[in-house]
């Protein structure tokens, strides 16, 4: 399936070498707010008999959902042969995903919480958003329907869609959806992804969205991209080697979230229609109000979803697509985010000059080039493998 119009794509790609990152060398982003603990997280969890908790935030009495299987991801990952160390590993993650986001609300921020929640995450819209009318087996893909519980307790329901044959025999996509519907909203565009790569899919609906229990928040939107990820690495088993992360639009700051921890590995990164921050996309839509959240560098926001200085500790080969129609997200952000990604192994720009905000994957060559870049980590895979056994 595919467009009819003309496709140029514009590519750049920068080949860096790659080490491995550490949690105190990363630089926190000037518009965040200090990450002040007298305590870290790990260190109050460690100290306290390293008995299984959760101390960064406590299981809420959620009431479990009975129409799907449930799979309590901190479970798989602490009940290993070595719990304690799968403890810390947990910790140095949830700390992490803590010190990305804004700690206090403000005043002017308690007092809009309501119109950013609607604006921001849109769980609500459209009407009847939290009823799943469609299946991936009305799309001729094999499927789980899942809960996934977080380390918080929430149930984040997901679509596992599988190949037949061994999972690790083909390329996996976690895919992060934007802001706005569910999950069934999306299986149009994932059977595109099916059948052109050939691929599983995992795809999830946050928390607040569809039929996933609890609100969306930064927060919590990270933590449910993380227990994904630790969905397809400690339960399906499968290598990172094997794993995209695609995020479109609000979906591609989680994933910018997620690959910036050097605990998190994987294949490629596909961040589509990327925006830099909230605060620069109300600069841009509220240009009367420019001039006032400058001057506040930021802190009427509750959720900021920084992704720029998050995209400089991104280590893994990633690509930018975006739409030069774009009514929503200014192409211009991707480019500025692509530039900042210094650190990355292997990255590309491609610009569709027809393409909008939720069209890209109808576009010409789009999956063709998906593919081809993976074609190309693989070549450059191979080579190294051939340099190190001469």
């Amino acid at each position: 399936m595919g467009n009819s119009l003309p496709q140029i794509n514009s590519q750049r790609t920068i080949r860096t070498s790659t080490s491995e990152s550490e949690y105190s060398t990363l630089k926190k982003s000037t518009s965040l707010r200090e990450y002040n603990r007298s305590t870290s997280l790990i260190t109050s969890c460690i100290n306290n008999n390293n008995n299984r908790r959760n101390i960064s935030i406590s299981r809420p009495r959620t009431i479990a959902p009975t129409d799907a299987e449930i799979i309590d991801i901190h479970a798989l990952r602490c009940n290993t042969s070595n719990t304690n160390e799968g403890e810390k590993k947990l910790l140095k993650q949830l700390d992490y995903i803590h010190s990305c986001v804004r700690k206090d609300k403000g005043l002017f921020g308690m007092m809009t919480e309501n119109l950013q929640n609607k604006h921001i995450f849109s769980n609500d819209e459209p009407e009847n958003t939290h009823v799943l009318e469609q299946t991936p087996d009305d799309y001729n893909m094999d499927y789980e329907s899942i809960y996934l519980q977080t380390p918080d307790g929430e149930f984040i329901h997901s679509y596992w869609i599988y190949q037949m044959g061994d999972v690790n025999s083909t390329m996996t996509v976690l895919y992060l959806h934007g802001a706005g519907g569910n999950i069934s909203h999306r299986l149009e565009v994932l059977r595109l992804f099916y059948e052109n790569l050939h691929c599983n899919i995992l795809i999830i609906d946050y928390r607040g969205f569809g039929k996933s229990s609890g609100s969306p928040t930064e927060l919590g939107l990270y933590i449910d991209a993380q227990t994904a990820y630790d969905y397809l690495i400690y339960k399906q088993k499968i290598l990172p080697e094997n794993i995209i992360v695609l995020g479109t639009s609000l979906g591609a700051s989680v994933a910018i979230q997620l690959v910036s921890d050097p605990l998190n590995h994987v294949k490629l990164a596909i961040f589509e229609n990327a925006f830099i921050s909230v605060p620069e996309i109300a600069k841009y839509f509220l240009t009367y109000a420019k001039s006032v959240i400058g001057i506040t560098k930021s802190i009427g926001f509750i959720y900021l979803f920084d992704s720029l200085t998050k995209v400089r500790r991104v280590e893994c080969p990633c690509m930018y697509l975006t739409g030069l129609l774009d009514p929503i997200i200014p192409p211009w952000m991707s480019n500025t985010l692509y530039n900042e990604t210094r650190s990355s192994s292997k990255r590309q720009l491609y610009e569709f000059p027809f393409g909008k905000h939720n069209d890209l994957p109808i576009m010409k060559d789009y999956f063709e080039n998906i593919q081809t870049f993976i074609n190309e980590l693989s070549l450059k895979k191979s080579d190294i493998e051939q340099t190190v056994l001469r």
